[in-house]
């Protein structure tokens, strides 16, 4: 009984469950993060995207109520074929996909950022101090030690991807005053959604897997800047040697890029674009001249005569994809980032099974 006495310790806290007991270690693993300073750099960053999204889709609501607040804004729109400037809300729905493509496509690049920093330490730290038998001799399992870990990578690329895609369409749902927008305008939410998820579970399960397999962070942010860039060198390389459909697999970045211009269709806006920007110009250089009496198209030099005709916009390059080249279809990119997955989970399974008792 004394024995019993002197290691009882009496504890008033609020139990929680047995569900969330993985809540605990993303919780420190946040706080701890916060301490590094590059981190909150980075995060200050990639608020600039989500604020010119934000701007962006405030301003094209504005333009559809032809309110009288865009006058000072007014050359922003010059270079838009006349049928947009008439009926722009005939093109809401390819505006808004556009704009949150290059918002994701952007947003990638500090997704990147944001997993070097954080990822690497996660489990190469336990493993390097011998920490994991503290942590599976308290009550967690493998499952609740994985899904601590990877929380830590979830809340901060959500925090740049996913939150700030959702304000912005709520704002972008503020300044439209139209009650078809969520008709028109739901794929795109949904599409935001499905996208960040994957570019989560992937890039979270991948570099925890990276994290297991050294004691030593320093190469665990080597293979992820493998991954992130070599990926992308061999598969401009091999486009210029091979020039075979699957070469853009080979770049991470790209598979990622393809899945997302799968879920928004953004291939399908930026053709319908490009068919009315095409039609625009047609229609001024004919409309541009007179005919003269030597049969010569006689035109206006600037600054007079109509303005230059609109040319059609170009969807940016995929990183990692030869323009020359057909692109795969998103299925495979979507198969590679699956298979990513699965090994990134045998990995892990691999790596901490030995360590699941104390020894």
């Amino acid at each position: 009984m004394p024995i019993l006495d002197q290691g009882y310790q009496h504890w008033d806290g609020k139990l929680g469950g047995h569900a969330f007991r993985w809540l605990a270690i993303t919780r420190q693993g946040v706080k701890a993060q916060f301490k590094n300073r590059w981190l909150i750099s980075t995060l200050v960053g990639a608020l600039a995207p989500a604020l010119v999204l934000a701007g962006f889709l405030i301003l094209w609501g504005l333009f559809e109520q032809k309110s009288s607040i865009l006058t000072p804004f007014l050359f922003l729109f010059q270079g838009l074929p006349e049928e947009i400037r008439d009926g722009p809300r005939a093109f809401r729905t390819t505006f808004w996909t556009l704009a949150y493509t290059q918002f994701f496509q952007v947003q990638l690049f500090f997704t990147f950022l944001l997993v070097m920093m954080v990822g690497p330490d996660l489990i190469s730290q336990d493993l390097r101090f011998n920490a994991l038998p503290l942590y599976l001799s308290r009550p967690l399992r493998r499952i609740d030690y994985f899904l601590g870990k990877f929380g830590v990578i979830a809340v901060f690329l959500l925090a740049v991807m996913l939150i700030p895609a959702v304000l912005a369409y709520l704002i972008g749902l503020a300044f439209s005053l139209d009650t078809a927008i969520l008709r028109d305008t739901w794929r795109v939410l949904a599409a935001s959604v499905a996208f960040s998820l994957v570019v989560t579970v992937s890039t979270g399960l991948l570099m925890l897997a990276f994290s297991s397999l050294s004691r030593h962070s320093r190469f665990v942010t080597a293979m992820w800047l493998g991954v992130w860039m070599l990926g992308g060198a061999a598969a401009d390389a091999l486009s210029g040697s091979v020039g075979r459909e699957w070469v853009p697999l080979v770049s991470y970045s790209a598979d990622l890029s393809s899945v997302r211009d799968a879920l928004f269709d953004s291939d399908a806006e930026w053709e319908r674009l490009r068919k009315l920007f095409r039609a625009s110009q047609d229609a001024m250089l004919n409309g541009a001249g007179s005919i003269g009496p030597e049969g010569r198209r006689r035109g206006f030099p600037f600054p007079f005569g109509p303005p230059r005709p609109p040319r059609p916009p170009e969807p940016p390059p995929s990183a990692g994809e030869d323009p020359a080249s057909r692109r795969p279809p998103w299925t495979w990119s979507a198969g590679v980032l699956a298979g990513l997955g699965v090994a990134s989970i045998v990995v892990l399974s691999t790596r901490v099974r030995s360590l699941d008792r104390l020894k």
